[in-house]
């Protein structure tokens, strides 16, 4: 949030005019071309008085009454549109729309300013800005666009760095691109390990993408490891899926480390999906060519999921834990809709597990022995 201490004495007022008239064409019988007239805005306040305004808006946002603020700025960029108030008032109305939640409106705030004014001193830092509320609305095409103009920026600082290098993986490992992901993940790491960034306590907010991306790339290798049909080496390939997993959990809890409730939604949710998905993929897997009889097989499927229903188990409550976290704290992101609905179909799916296995003409006992059976043990 920037005041007005940067506005010089001369702050700017209206908008100079431009009319353009082409000339006419001949004398007799011709026709005029028609006149086009730029709009003249004048406004009826003086340079302290404008200034006087903002410092009033700055102090509303600062207390974070941001509906006021919003207001007062907007008076502002109608009175002045191309004064020296206006890129300070751009700004901070996109401010105020974020504490109000309305991050499509400051994202494009954000924009105007940097369309309107780019050589401004506050570019840089609605670019940055821009940057999270991308990631938030999951823009992930114009995420890597603007990543790319940051890095391309001088004068930034390592966490600036580190920023738009997660950004960038992010942006870039939503749209599937996980080995390009992947390098700037390295990159953003290398930068962190070098300067000991977010070592203990807190996570620093500029360090969540690098590990929330960091969890994605993880995710989506992991998730490569396929199951069925039955690899020769299936308990090797199991054990390097289910390492996936906990690799790309820890790199998501990370993430939860900066406090932030967005990013603890996404990484929440990215958790729970991550015990859903091995659990559908592990029930995918067909019975060994041991169960010959109709009852080995009931007996293999029943001890499967005697077995894997801890995976909608812990699915389950990762998805609770998100749902309860967005009531707490306002948050109402899609990812907390995500889990919202990820919340019911776990629910549904693990009633369903119970039912299966109360159905069976076996107790837990013998579908365990069973299962060992099968497995020569």
């Amino acid at each position: 949030m920037l005041g007005l201490a940067a506005l010089t004495a001369g702050l700017g007022c209206a908008a100079q005019a431009s009319h353009s008239v082409p000339p006419k064409t001949g004398e007799s019988g011709s026709k005029t071309e028609s006149t086009v007239v730029v709009p003249i805005v004048v406004s009826p306040y003086s340079d302290d008085e404008l200034a006087a305004q903002f410092e009033k808006a700055r102090a509303l946002l600062a207390a974070d009454k941001y509906r006021e603020a919003g207001e007062a700025f907007d008076r502002l960029l109608r009175l002045s549109p191309d004064g020296l108030v206006a890129p300070p008032s751009l700004f901070n109305r996109g401010i105020a729309h974020d504490g109000l939640g309305e991050r499509s409106q400051g994202a494009e705030r954000y924009r105007d300013l940097l369309r309107r004014f780019p050589e401004h001193a506050l570019a840089p830092s609605a670019r940055g800005r821009l940057l999270r509320s991308l990631g938030y609305l999951e823009r992930w095409s114009e995420l890597v666009v603007v990543a790319d103009q940051v890095l391309a920026s001088q004068g930034l600082s390592v966490l600036q760095i580190v920023e738009a290098r997660g950004a960038r993986a992010l942006g870039l490992v939503e749209q599937g691109l996980i080995d390009e992901a992947s390098r700037d993940v390295m990159r953003a790491r290398d930068l962190i390990e070098e300067h000991r960034l977010g070592e203990a306590g807190k996570l620093p907010i500029e360090l969540a993408p690098v590990s929330f991306a960091l969890g994605e790339v993880r995710k989506g290798k992991s998730e490569e490891i396929k199951l069925a049909p039955v690899p020769p080496n299936f308990t090797e390939v199991l054990e390097q899926r289910c390492q996936g997993l906990l690799d790309a959990q820890n790199a998501y809890t990370d993430a939860m480390r900066a406090h932030d409730a967005h990013w603890s939604a996404m990484a929440g949710f990215r958790i729970g999906q991550l015990y859903e998905q091995l659990h559908r993929d592990v029930m995918e897997i067909p019975p060994p060519s041991a169960a010959t009889s109709l009852r080995k097989k009931q007996l293999f499927e029943g001890a499967m999921r005697l077995r894997y229903r801890v995976l909608l188990e812990k699915g389950l409550r990762m998805m609770d834990g998100v749902v309860r976290m967005g009531e707490r704290t306002g948050e109402a992101s899609a990812w907390v809709g995500r889990a919202k609905e990820a919340q019911k179909q776990l629910e549904r799916a693990l009633a369903e597990e119970k039912a299966v296995l109360a159905g069976m003409p076996f107790t837990e006992a013998e579908l365990q022995d069973g299962l060992n059976a099968l497995k020569g043990k």
